[in-house]
């Protein structure tokens, strides 16, 4: 069924930026150096039943100056919009000007969204997995509903060679709820060991940090390093009901063969959460591109399941083989992925130790759609067995 969906995606993405204006209203666009591309999403999974949505954009494209600039493209503003049967949906505003004013980087989300079937394991790095909980009397044994709005908005200024600072705000209100039935969050809270459940907790957040990045290309990189440490804080004695430190690293390297055929490329990254933050505030991973989640999932380790193991501090990394097979670089490539990723989390008393890993690997197609597009799919085996994921991007 998840290939069902990908080739749903397939088309009409590329039916979409093949003859856009068959598929939305010919819309006018900012300026005559700007573009548009839109979609509309109908698909099918597992976890949200039919979904059903619109991804509309308007893209700045390079000039003949930077066309071969790391940035796929000077200026990209857009909206994302869907919803499921489940009741999951999401609706989001993007604004991103990475190589619009000179020496600055800028891009601001607003976003509200809600998934329904949000999965929920526990915390700490030995939750179990028991595939006998989930039964027709219980089938969200593992789930809960999580609601999210937020407003997050980051500025980056060069300083020399691959180096930028960067200042921000993340601005966010969450809420974490139980699903009818038995569910392993409904246990905890019935415990008293679950805190601020059914509750809507404001987080806000401001951050620091230093990126190196060489990459020769942000969306499908060949060659270069990218580098980036940050450091965010939340005191609820100022605003807010949540405090806590939050310092992010992580490192990546790539190096190409064969004529940039076949690239080669690492990472390691960590997050340390220190403080006494509630379980809501273990999802995210923050990075100065786009916070993402974990540990489990398309962007942090492909052979477990998204969020499948949650802590206070996490650490993780990646070896990839990525080979292309062929295609066009201005409409479409196929390139194979051949994978290991490793990671483990830290729930306060646990102590540093690279023991008790969760080691994964496995191997998908991933297809790029001009400079921006990605579309993949990944088959892992992990330690819950075959794991399948869907990718919009590259893991890093």
């Amino acid at each position: 069924m998840r290939l069902t969906l990908l080739t749903a995606i397939v088309f009409s993405v590329v039916a979409s930026s093949a003859s856009a204006q068959r598929l939305i209203p010919n819309l006018p666009t900012l300026g005559s150096s700007w573009t548009d591309v839109g979609y509309p999403k109908a698909y099918w999974t597992p976890t949200n039943g039919f979904s059903f949505g619109l991804f509309y954009s308007q893209i700045r494209p390079p000039g003949y100056d930077d066309w071969d600039a790391p940035p796929p493209y000077r200026a990209n503003i857009s909206l994302d919009a869907e919803i499921s049967t489940s009741g999951s949906y999401h609706l989001g505003l993007d604004f991103k000007f990475p190589n619009f004013f000179p020496g600055w980087r800028f891009d601001l989300r607003v976003w509200t969204m809600r998934a329904a079937r949000q999965n929920y394991f526990g915390v700490g790095n030995n939750t179990a997995f028991e595939r006998d909980s989930v039964t027709d009397e219980q089938p969200y044994y593992y789930r809960m509903d999580r609601r999210r709005l937020f407003v997050r908005g980051t500025a980056q200024r060069h300083i020399v060679g691959g180096l930028r600072a960067l200042a921000g705000f993340h601005v966010e209100r969450w809420k974490l709820d139980t699903l009818s039935g038995t569910t392993l969050l409904g246990e905890q809270v019935q415990a008293g060991v679950a805190p601020l459940v059914g509750v809507s907790v404001w987080q806000p957040s401001l951050r620091l940090g230093l990126v190196f990045d060489t990459r020769d290309d942000e969306v499908t990189p060949h060659r270069g390093v990218f580098v980036e440490a940050l450091f965010d804080v939340a005191d609820s004695n100022v605003v807010g009901d949540v405090s806590f430190n939050r310092f992010s690293i992580s490192t990546a390297a790539y190096y190409s063969l064969l004529e940039e055929k076949l690239v080669l490329a690492g990472r390691v990254a960590g997050q340390s959460l220190s403080g006494s933050p509630p379980v809501g505030s273990y999802f995210n991973i923050e990075a100065s591109e786009r916070v993402y989640s974990g540990l489990g999932g398309p962007l942090s380790h492909r052979a477990i399941y998204t969020d499948r193991f949650l802590a206070q501090d996490k650490i993780f990394g990646s070896l990839d083989v990525r080979y292309l097979v062929g295609g066009s670089p201005q409409i479409a490539t196929l390139s194979l992925l051949g994978f290991v990723d490793a990671g483990r989390v830290y729930q306060p008393p646990d102590e540093f130790t690279l023991k008790d890993l969760h080691v994964g690997g496995g191997l998908g197609p991933i297809l790029t759609i001009g400079r921006n597009g990605i579309l993949g799919m990944t088959f892992a085996w992990g330690p819950d067995k075959l794991i399948v994921q869907t990718h919009t991007s590259w893991a890093f």
